[in-house]
């Protein structure tokens, strides 16, 4: 029967497709394919499409080249597969998502009938220029939503009129929990444990910090008034999901998921121990980080950025391109770790975001732009990250 329904849906895409294809000759539709079933991808592809639309900005993220008459029916997966649902009908108020199963049958029938096919464009968290530091946020949450999260926050004992920091740690229970349906994680993962002086560090300064996550191995374990292990709580909801790194002052992560809320809401964000250098959102100011030192453990040498990436290392995203080469990673100390953290969440309270040294971030910048090259340019566009100033004191060699 289930195969009769597709049958019968792809048939009736096809006499769709044709009936309509001289109308859309003169007011162009297309498909956007999302990788919606990842949570950063869900997060912020669909704000990357928005900001480089309302710029017109024209990179290999190809928005900003639509005409205005042009209409996007976006791909967000169903229902039962999204990792969050709350965030999907969300951006429903600003893209136009069909049902899951007419775009499905679309898509067979273009196949069908090449002719008649509707142009299809990826979507991508990266390629969009400046487009984030050059608008507000497109996700729009309803006043009821707003409500909700914020008496939700407040019941699991967080100040929302005081500052607090989002901690996105992912360790290696996630990747074994959900496995091959995500790639190879391995890089990014850290122990919760190796940020507990960096939890209490800013406890201490006052600053409340809300440890996020889904599929933990542990608990924080840090007992304080201002620290919250939402993770383990069992208060999570898709709401609060979205809700926390969208609206703290600040977030560190290791690189995954909620950070890309973050920027969804041009909050600043830490990148901590980055091994997967092309990876970090280099196109905003939004983004801070402190690379992982690479070592080539044939000879012993750490790796500046210049040869991380004239190697190719610095394009690298698994785990077993690294080992084949004989690279590991250095990771930070938890004292290191610590400090860097209350270094950039000082600086966001005093400035609103990181203010680094402007010579530090300015050869910072130049290196990485050389390193990465053309090939950076179609990725991230103008490259505005930040590398932390203390990182770079203590390794000079790093962008010499």
């Amino acid at each position: 029967m289930r195969t009769l329904v597709k049958a019968l849906l792809v048939c009736g895409a096809g006499v769709y497709l044709r009936m309509t294809f001289r109308r859309r000759q003169q007011n162009p539709r297309r498909i956007v394919r999302s990788t919606a079933a990842f949570f950063g991808h869900l997060a912020l592809e669909p704000e990357n499409y928005l900001a480089a639309r309302d710029t017109s900005f024209a990179t290999s993220w190809t928005a900003g080249e639509v005409a205005p008459r042009s209409r996007d029916w976006w791909t967000l997966g169903k229902a039962s597969k999204s990792p969050n649902v709350r965030l999907s009908r969300a951006w429903k108020r600003s893209i136009v998502v069909p049902p899951s199963w007419w775009i499905d049958a679309l898509i067979r029938a273009g196949e069908r009938n090449p002719q008649y096919a509707l142009p299809q464009v990826s979507a991508s968290l990266f390629g969009v220029g400046n487009s984030l530091d050059a608008t507000s946020t497109h996700l729009r949450l309803s006043r009821n939503e707003r409500r909700e999260a914020l008496r939700a926050l407040e019941s699991l004992g967080v100040n929302v009129d005081r500052p607090y920091v989002a901690l996105i740690v992912r360790d290696e229970r996630y990747f074994g929990v959900l496995g091959k349906k995500l790639s190879d994680g391995r890089m990014r993962n850290r122990s919760i444990a190796d940020f507990v002086p960096m939890v209490k560090s800013l406890a201490d300064l006052g600053v409340q910090v809300v440890r996020l996550g889904h599929h933990v191995a542990s608990e924080l374990g840090v007992q304080h008034p201002l620290v919250f292990d939402y993770a383990t709580s069992g208060h999570r909801s898709e709401l609060l999901d979205i809700f926390i790194p969208l609206t703290a002052t600040a977030s560190i992560s290791t690189l995954t998921g909620p950070d890309a809320l973050a920027l969804v809401g041009r909050r600043p964000v830490l990148y901590v121990d980055i091994a997967l250098y092309a990876q970090v959102f280099h196109a905003t100011s939004c983004s801070t980080w402190v690379p992982a030192r690479l070592q080539d453990e044939k000879d012993g040498r750490l790796l500046d950025l210049s040869e991380a990436f004239l190697r190719g290392i610095g394009w690298f995203v698994e785990p077993d391109q690294f080992l084949a080469l004989q690279i590991r990673p250095r990771q930070s100390t938890s004292t290191e770790l610590a400090n860097y953290a209350m270094e950039f969440v000082q600086s966001v309270l005093r400035n609103g975001r990181y203010v680094g040294d402007s010579s530090i971030q300015n050869a910072a910048r130049s290196v990485l732009a050389q390193a990465m090259g053309e090939r950076g340019d179609e990725m991230h566009g103008r490259v505005r990250s930040q590398i932390l100033d203390s990182f770079v004191y203590r390794h000079q060699d790093f962008i010499a």
